[in-house]
């Protein structure tokens, strides 16, 4: 298994409706034993400023529930720190 992700995700609400879409940068968390990461997307968006349970998808189709803890914005894209709560999808 790859110790790490970055690229394109769908951001998914628990009952699997598409929140937006964005880029993450994601990797296991060897202190915790799950991942962590950093997950950017346009300002203004569904989960932009927002501490929020989702689903993370990479575009190979695999999912890991996260928490997403807001990280402030610069210019037109919006940052959160990403807390892994299941298995990594990747």
């Amino acid at each position: 298994m790859p110790d790490s992700y970055e690229g394109p995700v769908r951001i998914l609400g628990s009952d699997g409706t598409l929140l937006t879409t964005g880029s993450a940068v994601l990797e296991r968390d060897d202190e915790t034993g799950s991942w962590r990461g950093v997950l950017q997307t346009l300002r203004g968006n569904a989960v932009a400023g927002k501490a929020l349970v989702v689903v993370l998808e990479i575009p190979d189709g695999l999912r890991g529930r996260a928490q997403l803890i807001p990280d402030g914005v610069v210019d037109d894209k919006a940052s959160s720190q990403v807390a892994g709560l299941s298995e990594p999808p990747f």
